[in-house]
């Protein structure tokens, strides 16, 4: 259950990506000028709020997968990480190229180096 715990890594980073993604989208907007500040409450907005399925998604498969790849048998840790990686981002990946919100392509990105991340943390746990 402690790997679970390390699950914080990936959602800390996705929302820290995700949000200096959207601070600096709006700050480009060329129909409303703005400054940094102005910026800050639109993202916090868009991050938390309009993403909300996004996190409870996000957050729900995190856990399940590791449940069910990484608690059970601690082999191959890479690439069940990036297996895990690649379940993950799929749906948003598809939102991404549909949608043409590339915010999610942000997201993926960093959750992948999240995930990277994660794997020396997962092994300190274990041993």
């Amino acid at each position: 259950m402690k790997i679970i715990k390390t699950n914080w890594i990936n959602i800390v980073g996705v929302f820290i990506a995700a949000f200096l993604y959207a601070v600096i989208l709006n700050m480009n907007d060329v129909n409303v000028s703005r400054n940094v500040f102005q910026s800050i409450l639109p993202a916090l907005m868009l991050v938390c709020l309009f993403g909300f399925m996004f996190w409870v998604f996000f957050i729900v498969l995190l856990i399940i997968l590791d449940l069910l790849l990484l608690v059970k048998s601690r082999s191959k840790l890479i690439g069940k990480i990036l297996i895990e990686w690649l379940v993950i981002s799929s749906p948003f990946i598809y939102w991404a190229v549909m949608y043409k919100e590339w915010i999610f392509v942000i997201a993926v990105i960093a959750f992948l180096i999240t995930q990277m991340m994660r794997i020396k943390n997962i092994n300190k746990v274990l041993q």
